[in-house]
């Protein structure tokens, strides 16, 4: 199969396309998937770059990519929820199974979802990761609840523009803060109200929100925390920090002394469930993923390089072929 490999760390010119074996038969509760298309997450170029190398170790050649929308091939032992020919999209597991930037990939049936009609391959793919972290990290962290205010940073990002969707779709009231070319943008996509980050700082404003989901992590929780509902504002953040990790030991312990105000980390799971929450919404019109641009797997140097520009307005995804 054609897979898209790394033999060592470094720069976007260790990507190689080239012929690898075939994964092994479906084990139980598995699922071999044909790719039809992948997306790329700021994961897949840290782990290139060997930021990761300490808490992810790679055994070389490792394919990268977590993020997989394509067509079910066969199914292993105790799996009931697929079956051949079925269009699923979800994530894989890199470390056990390898990564998604392959033509063939195996996947643990609790970590994949029927791709709603309403999608193409190109846009599920843009799904999964981004989304399950905007949606675990306002409901399930954020505790985000109909009615509440919630603030977005970084609203025009792969999880960002899907944040403000999820959070529109729970029934807060959304303010977006991105840059000016992107805040039009934000705006179709249910804020009610817009911040350009170029000209005011959102935590140095005279307003207060229920749910703060930090989603570029540039602003700490010390940042953020005058800005938090005095009544239980959460602050969410996507990236582990030593000073966060002290944020939330703090704020877990100034809860049990009747404080609260909480900083929270997200960490993204792929659960089927939540998957076929995203699709289901996604069915109903009211979830989309942008897509900035669309790369075949040759030029998958491309399609890293653009992501970590910094500057994309929402996903970048792989085309199998």
């Amino acid at each position: 199969m054609r897979a898209a490999a790394i033999d060592g760390y470094g720069g976007s010119d260790r990507l190689v396309v080239r012929e690898l074996p075939d994964p092994g038969p479906p084990g139980p509760g598995q699922v071999l998937v044909r790719t039809r298309a992948v997306s790329v997450n700021p994961i897949d170029w840290k782990i290139r770059r060997g930021s990761l190398r300490l808490v992810m170790p790679a055994q070389f050649p490792l394919v990268l990519g977590y993020d997989v929308a394509g067509e079910v091939v066969e199914t292993g032992p105790e799996v009931t929820r697929f079956q051949p020919g079925d269009t699923v999209f979800g994530g894989v597991d890199l470390r056990r199974q390898g990564g998604s930037y392959a033509d063939l990939v195996l996947a643990r049936d609790g970590a994949l979802a029927l791709k709603p009609a309403a999608l193409s391959f190109e846009e599920a793919a843009a799904l999964p990761l981004a989304g399950l972290t905007a949606l675990q990290a306002l409901r399930d962290k954020g505790e985000l609840a109909a009615g509440e205010k919630a603030l977005v940073n970084g609203a025009s990002g792969g999880v960002g523009h899907l944040a403000v969707q999820v959070a529109f779709a729970l029934g807060a009231h959304v303010t977006a803060v991105t840059s000016r070319r992107n805040l039009a943008f934000v705006q179709e996509l249910g804020a009610h109200e817009v911040i350009d980050y170029e000209e005011e700082d959102f935590a140095s404003r005279d307003d207060a929100w229920d749910v703060i989901f930090d989603a570029v992590a540039n602003h700490s929780y010390p940042d953020c925390e005058p800005a938090l509902a005095r009544d239980g504002g959460i602050y969410v953040a996507t990236l582990g920090s030593p000073r966060l990790i002290v944020s939330i030991g703090l704020t877990t312990l100034g809860g049990l002394l009747g404080q609260r105000k909480r900083a929270r980390l997200v960490v993204n799971k792929f659960k089927g469930e939540d998957l076929d929450l995203l699709a289901h919404l996604a069915a109903q019109g009211r979830l989309r993923p942008e897509i900035e641009e669309v790369f075949p797997l040759e030029e998958i140097r491309a399609a890293h390089e653009a992501s970590e520009s910094g500057h994309v307005r929402g996903k970048i995804v792989v085309r199998m072929g």
